[in-house]
């Protein structure tokens, strides 16, 4: 052999050389790649078998106390962290005050009223995504906890209503000790959170708990196949010889021995599932172009028992110096068991769907329940009051006129106290609606300043408003809500003053265009609040301090938390700054569009009552299945010199029209038998006058919907209940003159 070709036979060897040091490089990466697929398929495989270890246990729980310590024990034994809860709902849906069972606590951690009132805020937030979460540090330092991280789970029964709740996590103490377990890494804790749930839910039937062992035998066996043939197979395609080596893991993987298939691209292409063999060959012949740098393909492949695993596959061909592909390399992961807990996830989502479908549904059954809870107490309460302005206009002494003015007083209160019940469950329901109409705003702070004007002077107390002058003031807002805002933050301020004065400042802003910024601040010299109540100032039924002093101003606790969510349904924020003793400053901003030039708001001047003429005359039918309410109206119309028929139900209501003629029809809503609005559609087909006679609905549902169904049904106008003696009058007073 000469020089050449020995050089050229070492050029040769080199190039084989090198040739093979990349191959080698390759599948250390490869190699790598499997090692870690592996180690975290194998960590997942641990806590599965821990779960069903644990299951095995908590069948033979002897009782609730100690199935709930072995929870407890578990999501540590399972999970390896630090710390766990296993903590019960109550039926209402809230947690209960202290955990049923817990784990790894030291002393000096985090109250657990401190822990659970983080956790109600969080389910809350979190209610709309569902009950599992994950948390960090960052979100823990806000809420002053000592949690570096934290899983959490909620068990449910299959109706939707929750059970318990499962917390795992680790403390700023520990962190460096533990790895911690992030959300998107927990399927095995969902697992986890399901098993509980029915174990839980099932624990006093016997043979419900042996039909879950079963298929929690099944499932557990169906995973442990997976597992098993989840190892990582390979191929090697020799294009030029059509030559095939397939590994014994990717023959495994498929339930075969490895001299039970022949190396050949057959073997691949044979099993590939109907379905999906098109594309599945499209994408090599893509790859094998060009087209594609790697090749990957999501596909099932036909098991040697008939079944189909689920294929990841991933290679790369090796191509000559024009590009041509020499040989195809790639390797088979067995991802059955992820699709498995996609299913799964898709299953629980469904759950979620479902709960907050119940939860909507229960929200609703509430609102429904409080409108005619309110309903219910309005018509009696008509009876009260009415008789009470009855009372007042007769002959009294002195201290009976001072009881009947207490009385009326306190009903009035008791109506109030209604209305807020009724607010604050709509705006639980987000049935508030905020209208934008046009409003002159400094009316509407002078009107409410005179109003509140009687309370603050009724204590001997300065109430003082600064508002900046302005030559118009005409915005787009809800004029209502904003006027009940005020009302309830500037009679908290009187109510819980004692001496001094409260003052209203109103000062206006850039704001953004054709938006003008106002910021309402109301401040007192009152009793203040600590700063542990302000904590949960915005509570529903929430009254401040326990102490006896506090106790003697406290309310309902609902009128400052309708307050809050007004103002943010109104797009801005109620901030409170206070200390005990020393007073209180309430403030909020709001950026209201401004009216366009020219227009002005309607004067509320223009819509006072005409005064009532001493005298009137008239024929009044009186409709109503209360025989107080009956009688209240007719006390109250026939000293006028009305004369009033009365009728208990729309039935005969009807039968009346039709035999006489009346000036007014005074309609009760909702009756036994026919009711209010069948009534009067029945009297709007009469001819003549008669079909024709103001109605005027007398409801103790006073919102909206109910109000637009009145007029639907074809009446003239409406009053709710209780009745002032002065409205009636003047609505008869109106009609009359009318006709």
């Amino acid at each position: 052999m000469n020089d050449n070709e020995e050089t050229a036979a070492l050029e040769v060897l080199k190039q084989r050389y090198d040739d093979l040091q990349r191959r080698v490089t390759r599948f250390s990466a490869v190699e790598q790649e499997l090692i870690d697929t592996r180690n975290r398929l194998d960590c997942e495989l641990g806590r599965f078998g821990r779960i069903h270890a644990f299951s095995t246990r908590a069948l033979q729980a002897g009782s609730d106390e100690a199935f709930a310590i072995m929870v407890a024990d578990a999501l540590l034994d399972v999970f390896e962290l630090e710390v766990s809860l296993f903590w019960l709902f109550d039926d209402q849906g809230r947690l209960l005050s202290e955990p049923s069972a817990s784990s790894g606590f030291r002393t000096g951690h985090d109250s657990f009223a401190r822990i659970r009132l983080w956790l109600e805020s969080r389910i809350v937030v979190q209610q709309e995504k569902g009950c599992f979460f994950a948390a960090d540090s960052a979100e823990f330092q806000q809420a002053g906890l000592n949690f570096s991280h934290m899983l959490a789970g909620c068990c449910r029964h299959l109706d939707g209503k929750p059970l318990a709740l499962l917390l795992t996590g680790i403390t700023t103490a520990a962190a460096k000790f533990h790895e911690a377990l992030h959300e998107d890494e927990a399927q095995s804790f969902r697992v986890f959170t399901a098993q509980v749930a029915a174990l839980h839910a099932n624990r006093a039937s016997a043979a419900i708990i042996q039909r879950q062992m079963i298929d929690l035998h099944e499932s557990e066996e169906r995973l442990s196949l997976a597992v098993k043939g989840s190892e990582i197979g390979f191929w090697d395609w020799n294009l030029d010889s059509n030559v095939v080596v397939l590994s014994p893991e990717w023959k495994k993987m498929l339930g075969y021995r490895d001299d039970e298939v022949v190396n050949s691209p057959e073997a691949w292409q044979s099993r590939v599932h109907p379905d999906e063999i098109d594309r599945s060959l499209q994408l090599v012949r893509e790859h094998m172009a060009g087209i594609s740098e790697i090749y990957e393909n999501l596909h099932r492949l036909r098991h040697k028992d008939g079944h189909y695993v689920w294929i990841m596959a991933r290679g790369r061909a090796i191509r000559d110096e024009k590009g041509g592909a020499r040989r195809f390399v790639g390797t088979h992961l067995d991802i059955s068991r992820q699709k498995a807990l996609e299913d799964r996830l898709r299953e629980a989502e469904e759950l979620q769907r479902q709960a907050r479908q119940q939860a909507e549904s229960a929200s609703l059954a509430k609102s429904v329940f409080v409108a005619s809870m309110s309903h219910e107490i309005r018509t009696p309460m008509n009876g009260v009051i009415g008789m009470l302005q009855l009372l007042r206009d007769t002959s009294l002494t002195q201290a009976q006129t001072s009881l009947v003015t207490i009385a009326e007083q306190s009903a009035t209160a008791l109506l109030d106290i209604i209305g807020d019940i009724l607010d604050i469950s709509k705006v639980e329901a987000g049935r508030v609606e905020i209208k934008h109409e046009r409003f002159d705003l400094r009316a509407l702070v002078k009107n409410v300043i005179q109003l509140m004007r009687y309370r603050a002077e009724a204590k001997d107390i300065l109430l003082e408003c600064h508002m900046q002058e302005r030559r118009e003031c005409v915005v787009l807002g809800d004029e209502g809500r904003l006027r009940q805002v005020l009302i309830n933050l500037i009679g908290n301020a009187i109510k819980f003053t004692d001496r001094g004065s409260v003052r209203v400042a109103v000062e206006a802003g850039r704001g953004a265009i054709n938006r003008q910024s106002f910021t309402f601040s109301i401040t007192d010299t009152g009793v203040g609040i600590s700063r542990q109540s302000l904590e949960h100032l915005f509570e529903p039924f929430n009254q401040g301090d326990s102490h006896p002093n506090a106790r003697a101003h406290a309310g309902t606790g609902l009128g400052l938390a309708i307050s809050q969510s007004l103002v943010r349904l109104m797009g801005g924020d109620i901030k409170v700054d206070s200390e005990k003793g020393t007073g209180s400053e309430f403030r909020f901003t709001l950026a209201l569009p401004r009216a366009k030039l020219g227009t002005t708001a309607p004067s509320s001047e223009a819509n006072l009552p005409a005064p009532l003429p001493e005298r009137l005359s008239g024929r009044i039918l009186v409709v109503d299945d209360s025989q107080t309410s009956r009688m209240v109206a007719k006390l109250m119309l026939e000293p006028t010199g009305l004369k009033v028929d009365l009728a208990c139900d729309g039935e005969e209501a009807v039968s009346k029209v039709k035999k006489s003629l009346y000036d007014a029809i005074l309609m009760d809503c909702q009756m036994p038998g026919m009711d209010g609005y069948d009534a009067t559609r029945e009297i709007r087909k009469l001819k003549g006058k008669r079909g024709k006679v103001p109605i005027i609905a007398l409801t103790a549902n006073v919102e909206t919907g109910f109000v637009s169904e009145c007029y639907t049904a074809g009446m003239s106008d409406h009053l709710s209940k209780p009745v002032q003696k002065t409205s009636l009058l003047a609505k008869i007073a109106h009609y009359l003159a009318e006709s």
